[in-house]
């Protein structure tokens, strides 16, 4: 039931004044102005977010009940001045609002108001643990997740009571307990994204890249054919009387000079003129408005429409109208769309800056929001090893940074630079790559909002689709990501269409990047990560196929590696490990045919060929390279017990397989250290480890030493100076 708000409430009485800025002022420090105040009913905070950002004000006006609006603004005020203590003891308390999150805070907030007050408590104060009980299963009915945030808010609102003036909790329903326990979540250490499978993502990338390649060409000749025709109009006119027949009459012979029917009225234009029949899918009645652009008379000149009619029954009717030639679909040696006119022209500019969104997003790990926040000047070329252009993107990295975010590079392919110059001829933005002029002002496009990517998919297995199935299958009823074999019984057109969310694109090429050289290291360069284990619970522990896309950087990148370890061998770099004789033995029989001096290399471009071999076997890790060998890999034995897949690098130090050398030095050093300092901990601190646990932690720490030693041995004198220093 719901409690109505009482006919006499008033505003009461506030901590703040009405006068106050909402936003502390170091966060309008650059924006040259200081915001809403406090007292007003719409708090508008565009100008101290990213542009990308969609909802950028908050409407108070909307709540009747004026305690509600009062709590809910103390509330976020005191949010974006302090940080919320942790629900477990001991815990540290966490920092202030982040303003990108203010409005889900004030959502969650407003809801969990709402939802007491359906339930009959009209008040925070009177809330009983009964009724949050109560609250917390009308939460689950949409979902767990949901739950989980509502659990949250709640929990905020309780943390920052003594801010609140108006109407308080009383008590904490869940105190000491996390949102996602309350909520019967889990804590899951692989990311929860979705990752697209590759028999979904393979297709989706290749009609995105096509369009990028290639019928961006169309559509972007197209597009000026239609603004010459709208420049030459405006400059002539248009006539009514007496020379309009005579035009319509030679733009018609022109039609039929060059072969081409008269432009049909669009398709989703057929209510205008429902009586007109459709004849495998192209509308029997002319489209009057381009016609009339194209011959210089207005569309609701009678002539025009009975003339292009007459003219129908000899040409016939054909879609789109414009003159701009449609490129072939490689697959089918057809032109890869019908025709283009106005109407199908901006409907495929929009999926052209769609298609452009997907190889940005997908072939750089960026996510949805700096993606949009790029600017025009994005890209640039960098050299890289042997001469080899480096293909960068320079952008910012928003999240768990500051509001103004931190500058960060991404290398790419450059099929993402060719993707940048076509948004750059699409999209006039002096400072946004999305951003495109609409009326007076400029507006940022948003092709993963209102269900842009899924339209995309749609619009392309419309274009690509054949009999044997749709371009981009649906999902299979498997289930199964992993599975990526020839279609099955009860597989194929099976299932449902698959839902894409911007953030599957990240984890899905996350994952790939995780099986390329350096394993989880890679990824955590590529996707700005602080940690390294942020990046393993990222990328995910399934073994799936790899997109044909990141195999050839695979390829150079783990060639590139193993070139690195041959030019710190021959520079005189030490190695350890049980396949360090064998390994540089080969480097050795390398150099010799080679003809190199030792730090000298005569022939790089040979010495990469000679070096392929070695990528076959190769597997590089954290603290050690494996070069794997299965008749005297240790971890064989146990890898069908523990059931993941080989080789496993925790088993190296003492492996046949295993080489270490200079690039994995300082992580060795870090985790000598880290035992040490557990070793140290614990003497000082008399801790609970174990006499098992302070052996083997003394084990780890001598073996890692003499490791250590064996890749860059020091001297007696060296020691002493450096122990005296």
């Amino acid at each position: 039931m719901t409690t109505a708000i009482p006919a006499d409430a008033r505003r009461p009485s506030t901590l703040v004044p009405d006068d106050a800025y909402v936003l502390p002022e170091h966060l309008s420090e650059s924006a040259g102005c200081r915001g809403p105040r406090f007292g007003e009913d719409v708090w508008d905070f565009r100008p101290f977010l990213p542009r990308s950002m969609d909802r950028y004000r908050l409407t108070f006006i909307d709540t009747e009940d004026p305690v509600t609006v009062l709590t809910v603004k103390e509330y976020l005020y005191s949010r974006l001045r302090r940080g919320t203590g942790s629900p477990k003891p001991g815990h540290r308390s966490g920092r202030p609002m982040k303003l990108t999150n203010f409005y889900s805070a004030f959502w969650y907030a407003r809801s969990v108001i709402t939802t007491l007050q359906d339930l009959g408590v009209p008040r925070l104060a009177a809330a009983t643990r009964k009724d949050f009980k109560a609250a917390l299963e009308q939460w689950k009915k949409t979902s767990a997740n949901a739950a989980a945030l509502h659990v949250l808010a709640t929990q905020h609102l309780f943390a920052h009571g003594a801010f609140l003036s108006a109407d308080r909790l009383a008590i904490s329903p869940w105190a000491g307990r996390s949102a996602l326990h309350v909520a019967g979540l889990k804590r899951d250490s692989e990311n929860s994204t979705l990752r697209i499978p590759e028999y979904i993502s393979s297709p989706l990338l290749k009609a995105a890249v096509f369009y990028v390649e290639t019928a961006s060409r169309d559509i972007l000749a197209a597009r000026r054919e239609l603004a010459d025709l709208k420049a030459a109009d405006k400059a002539r006119g248009r006539n009514w009387r007496g020379t309009a027949k005579g035009k319509v009459a030679q733009y018609i012979d022109e039609l039929r000079a060059s072969g081409r029917p008269v432009p049909a009225l669009p398709y989703k234009e057929h209510h205008t003129c429902p009586d007109a029949e459709v004849v495998d899918g192209v509308v029997q009645a002319p489209n009057a408005r381009l016609a009339g652009l194209q011959c210089g008379v207005i569309e609701t000149n009678p002539a025009l429409r009975r003339m292009l009619s007459e003219a129908a029954k000899e040409l016939g009717y054909g879609p789109g109208g414009l003159h701009t030639a449609v490129s072939l679909w490689p697959d089918s040696g057809k032109p890869w769309r019908a025709g283009l006119g106005p109407r199908e022209l901006r409907e495929e500019i929009a999926f052209l800056r769609t298609a452009c969104w997907l190889v940005l997003s997908f072939l750089s790990g960026m996510r949805g929001a700096e993606v949009r926040e790029l600017g025009p000047d994005c890209a640039f070329t960098g050299a890289g090893e042997e001469g080899r252009a480096r293909f960068k993107i320079r952008g910012r990295v928003f999240k768990g940074r500051a509001l103004s975010g931190d500058e960060a590079e991404w290398v790419v392919l450059e099929i993402v630079h060719r993707a940048v110059a076509v948004l750059r001829q699409l999209n006039d933005d002096p400072t946004h790559l999305f951003g495109y002029r609409l009326g007076d002002g400029f507006v940022l496009a948003a092709p993963t909002k209102g269900g842009q990517l899924d339209r995309f998919r749609d619009h392309v297995n419309e274009l690509f689709s054949t009999a044997d199935g749709p371009f981009i299958p649906n999902e299979r009823v498997s289930g199964d990501p992993d599975h990526d074999g020839e279609a099955e019984d009860g597989l194929g057109d099976d299932g449902v269409p698959w839902s894409f969310d911007s953030r599957q694109f990240r984890r899905t090429l996350a994952w790939y990047i995780a099986h390329q050289p350096f394993g989880i290291v890679a990824g955590a360069r590529q996707f700005q990560h602080a940690k390294i284990t942020m990046f393993e619970g990222y990328a995910g522990t399934s073994a799936s196929g790899f997109a044909a896309e990141v195999a050839t950087e695979e390829a150079i990148a783990k060639l590139d590696y193993v070139e690195d370890l041959y030019r710190d061998w021959n520079e005189g770099g030490g190695s350890t490990g049980g396949a360090a004789k064998r390994i540089d033995a080969e480097f050795e029989r390398i150099r010799r045919e080679l003809g190199d001096l030792p730090g000298v290399v005569a022939s790089p471009s040979r010495l990469r060929t000679m070096l392929k071999h070695l990528t076959k076997t190769l597997h590089p890790g954290v603290l050690n390279d494996c070069f794997y060998q299965s008749a005297t890999a240790v971890c064989r034995s146990r890898a069908t017990a523990l059931g993941r897949p080989l080789p496993l690098h925790n088993m190296c130090l003492s492996c046949p397989n295993a080489r270490r050398s200079a690039i994995h030095l300082p992580r060795l050093i870090t985790a000598r250290d880290q035992a040490a300092r557990e070793l140290e901990t614990d003497v000082k601190e008399r801790s609970s480890l174990t006499r098992l646990q302070i052996a083997a932690l003394s084990s780890y720490a001598a073996e890692l030493d003499e490791v250590i030693d064996g890749i860059h041995p020091v001297d007696d004198e060296q020691e002493k100076a450096e122990v005296a220093a």
